[in-house]
């Protein structure tokens, strides 16, 4: 379909200060990535947080991969779901049971829209074999759809958010911020009110995250490297504001979500409306997939790995052709090549066909869209896209880019970061193991397996030399020593430690204890130039770091004694490779092996984070509160003051 659409050039309109809340505080959450354990430590984030009457006070959003599936469902979820449908509510650890009781919370239990239905609908053999029935009756020009596919059954279907397109992995719908603004912003040859979700009422303004890829050959031509440069996609508009190192991307800016993806249908895209052509609408399902794309490749890299083990192999064609319709059946045996004449043969052929090969695999698989950027030269490129979280897990990139005016003296922006890593915050051999995902955001190379760290080296950041790391790219914030006092990272390690410990400000961290209470940190940051991302350099960004890690002082609460030490053996099998045991890991759970969870491994966790953010017992609900709080009074006032404040609050309740 032909339409016009508005852009939004970098040094025009911010279109997210514009269109959120301005009587909100100049505050926002980034909920990382991390799969299903991402989702769920998000739902308890946000069920603690309305427990505490604070979501109200967010005005935006940022997300990656498995935080995206939460925020997408939590901000555009239909009036017809409630809140508690979607959230429950939270209990104290000594109602959390194994069984039905009087006041109890049945953990192995989930309401038809509870955001746990997700996880327990992602079971990683289940994903393998619908991932195996879409590669072997689709061509391989459609593989690349792959998780689009998966996401929209699996998502956003249950929820209402997929409204079936014209294939299987495509949407009927596109997004917007509302019917008001559609009707006070759109052009008039745009796509019909009827054709959008909406952002919930009183929902902040959500940004979502993923990145788009650019190839480049290193100098010595032994191999190429991938610069990714950030893309985020918001309730309004969506695109790329940075810009490659080399500037063979350069993306200008924005345009409506509609005309995201779109094809440029004029020479110059500079000037609002263009004119563009929308094949099928870009959706929730797009930007949700792409923002957790690195699902696909490794799901199609396990089901390679059964075609090499005989028995596995079996097993696995014998599913597959046990869920195939009589209608993909005939279809697959009048394509089929002469030699192969039983259904059995056909699947076999069809999937190493399309996976041994490794150029083929790689290629098909990894999504792929029409890009273009803003400018007077402007051209239409097929383009990869990649997982928002491998270049920024922790969705605090796509919130300075989106936030970013360009001007000097920008208004001071205050985050909670919630960091849902699936690495276990530790102490080994002397280092302390913790902050890993911000890292990069302070310009440094972080080891998660031994806790050793150093700034990025000056190959690491060439992206024609073969040392080169994605991440080196993206340092946001300046992490300058002063005096005698820490870099700012140095601190924020630390930090997350002592308060994992129970240890207050001043005082050495008993390293006996820790895995004892919730891990945070507040920092006062300053933010540094960067190209990539599109982000002006001297903003002060007030951050609460929050880091998922064992919380002792909830787990031991638990009442029923059956599931505190069911959660103890998972704890114990944290480690052992593939052994897929109940609560393995909790609660930093595998990203993988543990994408699908049951109910309880669901629940649990959940309530922790509601416990950790709302209970108060917790020694993080109060400087969550006033945090918050703090952001609201003083966000017309000068940073020094807000600097002053929040750092009085936070210390006061660690005491």
């Amino acid at each position: 379909m032909k339409y016009k659409a508005n852009i939004y050039p970098n040094d025009g309109t911010n279109t997210v200060i514009t269109n959120s809340d301005s009587n909100k505080a100049n505050l926002g959450i980034c909920f990382s990535g991390g799969g299903s354990r991402a989702l769920t430590c998000a739902w308890g984030q946000i069920l603690g947080l309305k427990t505490l009457s604070l979501m109200d006070k967010i005005r935006y959003i940022s997300s990656v991969s498995g935080g995206t599936w939460a925020s997408s469902i939590y901000s555009f979820l239909p009036d017809s779901i409630s809140d508690e449908e979607l959230l429950g509510i939270y209990y104290t650890p000594e109602k959390l049971s194994l069984k039905d009781g009087t006041g109890n919370l049945n953990v192995n239990t989930l309401g038809k829209y509870n955001l746990g239905v997700v996880p327990v609908g992602l079971k990683l053999t289940d994903l393998i074999e619908s991932a195996g029935i879409f590669l072997v009756t689709h061509p391989s020009s459609e593989h690349k759809w792959l998780w689009a596919d998966l996401i929209s059954k699996l998502v956003l279907d249950p929820f209402g958010l997929r409204s079936k397109g014209d294939e299987p992995w495509s949407s009927s719908k596109s997004f917007s911020l509302s019917k008001e603004y559609i009707g006070k912003h759109f052009p008039q040859e745009s796509p019909s009110i009827d054709d959008f979700y909406f952002l919930r009422a009183g929902r902040p303004f959500i940004i979502m995250n993923n990145n788009i890829m650019e190839k480049v050959q290193t100098t010595d031509n032994g191999q190429q490297n991938i610069v990714q440069l950030p893309n985020q996609v918001t309730a309004v508009a969506g695109g790329v504001k940075g810009q490659t190192p080399d500037a063979s991307i350069v993306g200008g800016g924005l345009v409506e979500t509609y005309g995201v993806c779109s094809s440029l249908e004029q020479d110059s895209a500079k000037i609002s409306p263009l004119n563009i052509n929308v094949n099928q609408p870009y959706s929730l399902i797009d930007i949700v997939s792409t923002s957790s794309a690195f699902f696909a490749e490794t799901i199609a890299s396990l089901i390679k790995e059964e075609l090499t083990n005989p028995d596995k192999k079996k097993d696995l064609i014998k599913q597959i052709e046990a869920k195939l319709t009589t209608k993909h059946k005939e279809s697959l045996l009048k394509q089929a090549e002469k030699d192969l004449s039983s259904i059995s043969e056909i699947i076999l052929h069809r999937l190493e066909e399309h996976l041994l090969d490794e150029k083929s695999f790689i290629g098909n698989i990894v999504p792929t869209y029409n890009y273009w950027p803003l400018g007077a030269n402007s051209k239409n490129k097929e383009t990869e896209y990649t997982d928002g979280g491998t270049l920024d897990n922790t969705g605090v990139v796509g919130m300075l880019s989106q936030t970013d005016t360009g001007k000097t003296g920008q208004d001071p922006l205050n985050l909670v970061v919630f960091d849902n890593t699936s690495t276990a915050l530790e102490k080994k051999n002397g280092k302390i193991i913790a902050g890993g995902q911000a890292a990069p955001l302070f310009g440094i190379d972080f080891s998660d397996s031994d806790g050793v760290y150093q700034a990025f080296t000056v190959n690491q950041k060439d992206p024609s030399n073969k040392e080169f790391k994605a991440t080196s790219l993206i340092a946001v914030f300046e992490n300058k020593k002063y005096k005698n006092d820490n870099a700012p990272f140095d601190k924020l390690v630390k930090g997350l430690y002592a308060t994992n410990c129970g240890s207050s400000e001043g005082k050495v961290p008993d390293d006996n204890k820790v895995g004892t209470d919730p891990a945070f940190h507040q920092m006062q940051l300053t933010t540094i130039n960067n190209p990539l991302a599109n982000i002006t350099g001297g903003r002060k960004v007030n951050i609460l770091y929050i880091q998922n890690a064992r919380i002792l002082n909830w787990q031991n609460k638990i009442g029923d004694e059956d599931l505190k030490n069911e959660i103890l053996e998972g704890q114990k099998a944290s480690g052992i490779i593939h052994s897929f045991k109940d609560f393995e890991g909790f609660p930093c759970y595998s990203t993988f092996t543990k994408i699908g969870l049951e109910p309880k491994e669901s629940n649990a966790l959940s309530q922790m984070w509601a416990w950790a953010t709302s209970d108060d017992n917790s020694p993080l609900k109060k400087p969550l509160q006033d945090f918050i709080k703090a952001s609201r009074r003083y966000k017309k006032k000068n940073f020094s003051t807000l600097k002053k404040a929040i750092k009085n609050i936070f210390w006061k309740h660690l005491k």
